[in-house]
C-alpha cells in the first residue's frame, strides 16, 4: 500500500511538468494529429455520377479533410462486397456511386453531395467496422497526382525536342564535322579519324552544356519570367523566319550559318588536327574552338530553350534537360563519324548530299522554330 501511495504521489508531483511539456510542444509547432472521420466510397472511373462526386470531394478538399476509403466497383471483390451490404439493407439493385457513413448508405451523386458534409460532421467514424462485417474489399491506394512533363520541367517535351532537332540538322555542324573527318581520314587513316570524330563530338557536347549553364545563370539573374518567355518566343519566330529566308533567298543579306569570313580560320584549326598529336587529342580541343564558330548559327534554338528553363526550373533539372538536348544535338555528328570512318561512306558523298539539301535543312529549321515561337507567344499572352 505504501508503494502504491508513493508512486501516486510522484505522478501527482510530475503532472504540472507533463502539462507544461504538452503546452511547450504546441508552442513549438508539434501538433498531435486528430483521427480523421472516415467514410467508405464505392465508385467507378467510367461512371459519370461518380465523377461528379469525385469532383465535389476534390473541389471542397474533403479528400484531405476526411479519410475517404475508395473501393473500385470494377473489382469483382468490391462489387460482391457492396452487393452483400445492400442486400442486408434491403436494397435489391446494386448501383454506384455508393457512400457509407457509419452504417448509413447513400446511393447516387445527388444524395451524396447534398448530405455528405452534414452527415460526416455528425458521424462516429465507424464505416470501416461496418463494412468489415460483410467481408474484405480492395481499398484503392491514394492516387499520385499526375504531373505533366511541362509542369515538372517548365518546358514541354515537344518544344525541347523540336529545338534540339533544329540544332541537330544544322548544316553548319555537318559541314565542320565532314571537313574534320575527311581531313583526318586522308592524313591518318580510319581508326584515328574515328577517334577524332568522336572526341570532336564529345567536345561539342561538353562545351555546349557549359555554355548553356552559363547562359541559364545569366538569364535567371534577371528574374523576369513572363517577359523572358515572350522575348524567347519572339526570338524563336525571328530565327525561324531567318531560316525560311535562307530557303527562298539563300546567301542574300546574311545566312544562318558560319559567316563566310570565318571559314578560313576554322579550316586552319581543323587542319592542325591532322598532326600526330592532334589526330588523337587535338580533335577534342578543336571541338571547343569550333563550337565558338558554330554559335552564330546554332545558338538560337539553344537560347530559346534556356530562356524557358530559366523561367522556373531549378539547376539540377536544367542540367538533366541540357544533357538530353545536347545528346540529340551531337547524334548526327556521331552518325557521320561512324558512317565515314567505320562504314566507309565517302566524305565527299556526304558533303554533296549536304549541299543538295542545304535549303531543305533551312526550311525544316524555319518551320519548326517559327511554330515553337508562335506557340510560346500564344501561351504567354
Amino acid at each position: 500500500m505504501k508503494k502504491i501511495l508513493f508512486v501516486l504521489s510522484i505522478l501527482f508531483a510530475l503532472s504540472p511538468f507533463v502539462s507544461f511539456a504538452q503546452e511547450d510542444a504546441v508552442q513549438e509547432g508539434v501538433v498531435i494529429q486528430e483521427t480523421k472521420k472516415e467514410a467508405v466510397y464505392f465508385y467507378s472511373d467510367s461512371c459519370q455520377h461518380c465523377r461528379n462526386v469525385d469532383k465535389f470531394f476534390t473541389d471542397k478538399g474533403f479528400y484531405d479533410k476526411y479519410d475517404i476509403k475508395k473501393y473500385s466497383f470494377d473489382e469483382l471483390q468490391n462489387k460482391t462486397l457492396l452487393s452483400k451490404i445492400l442486400r442486408d439493407k434491403g436494397v435489391q439493385n446494386v448501383g454506384i456511386p455508393a457512400l457509407i457513413i457509419d452504417e448509413e448508405i447513400f446511393l447516387g451523386d445527388t444524395p451524396i453531395i447534398k448530405d455528405f458534409e452534414r452527415k460526416m460532421e455528425a458521424s462516429q467514424g465507424t464505416a470501416s467496422e461496418f463494412v468489415a462485417k460483410f467481408g474484405k474489399g480492395r481499398i484503392d491506394k491514394p492516387a499520385e497526382p499526375k504531373v505533366s512533363f511541362k509542369e515538372k520541367y517548365g518546358i514541354s517535351l515537344s518544344v525541347l525536342t523540336g529545338a534540339a532537332l533544329v540544332d541537330a540538322i544544322n548544316p553548319c555542324a555537318f559541314a565542320v564535322l565532314i571537313l574534320l573527318i575527311a581531313t583526318v581520314l586522308n592524313a591518318q587513316g580510319k581508326k584515328k579519324a574515328l577517334y577524332s570524330g568522336l572526341l570532336f563530338s564529345l567536345a561539342i557536347f561538353v562545351s555546349y552544356i557549359l555554355m548553356g549553364l552559363g547562359v541559364y545563370s545569366a538569364i535567371t539573374a534577371f528574374n523576369l519570367p513572363q517577359i523572358i518567355s515572350l522575348v524567347v518566343g519572339m526570338l524563336a519566330v525571328i530565327i525561324g523566319l531567318a531560316n525560311l529566308k535562307d530557303f527562298f533567298w539563300y546567301g542574300k543579306f546574311f545566312i544562318m550559318e558560319v559567316p563566310f569570313s570565318w571559314r578560313p580560320k576554322m579550316q586552319t584549326i581543323l587542319k592542325h588536327v591532322t598532326s600526330p598529336f592532334g589526330a588523337l587529342t587535338a580533335g577534342f580541343f578543336a571541338g571547343f574552338l569550333v563550337s565558338l564558330f558554330l554559335l552564330p548559327c546554332t545558338s538560337g534554338p539553344y537560347v530559346v530553350v534556356l530562356g524557358l528553363l530559366a523561367e522556373k526550373v531549378e539547376f539540377a533539372k536544367t542540367f538533366t534537360l541540357l544533357v538530353y538536348y545536347n545528346l540529340i544535338f551531337v547524334a548526327p555528328m556521331i552518325a557521320i563519324t561512324l558512317a565515314v570512318s567505320y562504314f566507309g561512306v565517302k566524305a565527299g558523298k556526304l558533303e554533296n548530299w549536304r549541299q543538295q539539301n542545304l535549303k531543305l535543312l533551312h526550311l525544316l529549321a524555319g518551320v519548326i522554330m517559327t511554330g515553337i515561337g508562335i506557340y510560346l507567344i500564344a501561351t504567354h499572352i
